[in-house]
């Protein structure tokens, strides 16, 4: 009896014990989170004073949350200027995790102490698209006054036609990739583990339709670079528009803006909630699916036959754009809206090529232009493609412009092309425009790599931010 009794109060202490850790546990996370909510509004006496309580609960009993408040105090002494307390915590953060054996948030830590020096390191993204393969290279720094910031150092396409996946163009997709590749890691000094290939949403709706050709085209690009270990990461149309909004839009205007992508395959597009959530929609009707379709149902028509045909195949789209857009609130309600995609591209360098030379600063685009160019791809395309170069007064804008209508008219699109995607745009913009708060529409140049760029960001990023939701 008395050996039971022994046995029901070691487990009753053992019982009560383990219910104390996991009440002490959850009031750390609680101060935790309260700590940087006080910090994200500059209350830094309380936020400290949240941290440290937090640190006290946890420290020598729970290594991982130790980190934790740790790095999130080394946060809050770098916003404050105070780089050498920052680095003593995120110091004793990073000897934890590699104690832990956390190489990832080791080294994602030892990165963001060393760019507090505001060194520059180089990543690399490869974007296998519907139309091509896209090589994107990122200066990534981080300083004790701006965080982590990246700049676009080197971006560059090579068309193949991966959508295809004819035998031909899985061959020169393999290879555009073997060049891409090439060109990072010898030519711009990205180191390996610091180079990405993704494929987008839109090779993967052609990939659907295709059974077997997603095993053929992963191992041509094996092949073709002498890796068979490679990895290729396949990104849904969500996550493609989410990190596009992410590396496009600053800030301060997530919560006012929107994105739209009328891409080759598809059209996708959104806004942020949060960092982290993102609300999607996605069209299979980019320029170039759209044309099929028109093309696939009037296999013989001429260009007249051809934009009767888009404008009666434009109707279903249109109906089925004014359901789902009027279903999220923040396309209605939100008051900016960037624009990417090729057709984009296409519109901003035929009707204004005096743009050329900005890149990566939103210019705004009216619902009139969008207008315009379509007429003009309908009814007097050789104008459109052959814009008056000769008013461009400086010499590198106008070198810009010339090869950018090269560029269009030798690899991008043809006419049917244009008009077709300019058809999407148009529809695109009228059902933004149909109700809820006035738009205004920008157009931003070298946002076809900004998904890719937001993809890179956020994988070196992941482990060393806040974690806001704990």
């Amino acid at each position: 009896m008395k050996k039971l009794f022994l046995t029901l109060l070691l487990g009753m202490f053992v019982y009560a014990t383990g219910f104390a850790q996991t009440q002490d546990l959850n009031t750390a996370l609680k101060f935790i989170k309260a700590g940087n909510t006080l910090r994200e509004v500059k209350q830094y006496d309380q936020s400290e004073e949240y941290l440290n309580k937090a640190l006290n609960i946890v420290r020598n009993k729970d290594k991982y949350w130790e980190a934790a408040a740790y790095e999130n105090l080394g946060f809050l002494y770098r916003d404050q200027d105070n780089t050498l307390e920052a680095g003593r915590n995120f110091q004793k953060a990073i000897d934890i995790y590699r104690s832990l054996k956390m190489s990832m948030s080791e080294k994602a830590l030892t990165q963001l102490m060393a760019g507090m020096k505001e060194t520059e390191e180089f990543f690399a993204g490869i974007d296998i698209g519907s139309k091509g393969v896209k090589l994107s290279i990122i200066g990534v720094s981080i300083s004790a006054k701006k965080g982590l910031t990246y700049n676009l150092k080197k971006s560059m396409s090579i068309n193949t036609e991966p959508s295809a996946l004819s035998a031909t163009a899985i061959r020169e997709t393999a290879a555009a990739v073997r060049d891409l590749i090439d060109t990072a890691t010898v030519k711009n000094g990205v180191i390996a583990d610091r180079l990405f290939v993704v494929m987008s949403s839109g090779l993967k709706q052609a990939m659907d339709k295709a059974p077997g050709k997603d095993v053929e085209l992963s191992n041509a690009i094996r092949d073709a670079i002498k890796n068979p270990s490679l990895k290729l990461d396949l990104i849904s149309a969500e996550d493609e528009a989410k990190y596009g909004a992410l590396a496009m839009i600053v800030p301060e205007l997530h919560m006012s803006s929107s994105i739209m992508d009328i891409g080759g395959g598809n059209v996708k597009g959104g806004y942020l909630l949060s960092r982290s959530k993102f609300e999607a929609v996605n069209f299979p009707y980019g320029t170039k699916a759209f044309g099929k379709i028109v093309k696939t149902k009037y296999p013989d028509a001429d260009i007249k036959g051809y934009i009767a045909g888009v404008d009666a195949e434009i109707a279903p789209v249109r109906e089925e754009m004014a359901i789902e857009m009027n279903r999220k609130t923040g396309l209605k309600n939100r008051k900016n809206v960037y624009l990417l995609g090729g057709i984009a591209f296409v519109m901003n360098t035929l009707l204004h090529p005096e743009r050329a030379a900005i890149i990566g600063r939103p210019q705004e685009v009216s619902l009139e232009d969008v207008k315009k160019f379509r007429q003009m791809a309908v009814t007097n395309y050789e104008e459109l493609i052959t814009p008056d170069l000769g008013k461009i007064a400086d010499p590198i804008t106008k070198q810009i412009a010339e090869e950018d209508v090269k560029l269009i008219t030798t690899k991008l699109y043809n006419n049917q092309d244009i008009i077709a995607g300019a058809t999407i745009l148009e529809t695109v913009m009228k059902e933004y425009a149909r109700d809820g708060v006035q738009k205004r529409f920008y157009f931003i140049k070298g946002g076809d790599v900004a998904w890719i760029s937001g993809y890179i960001f956020k994988l070196i990023s992941d482990d060393y931010l806040v974690k806001k939701e704990l």
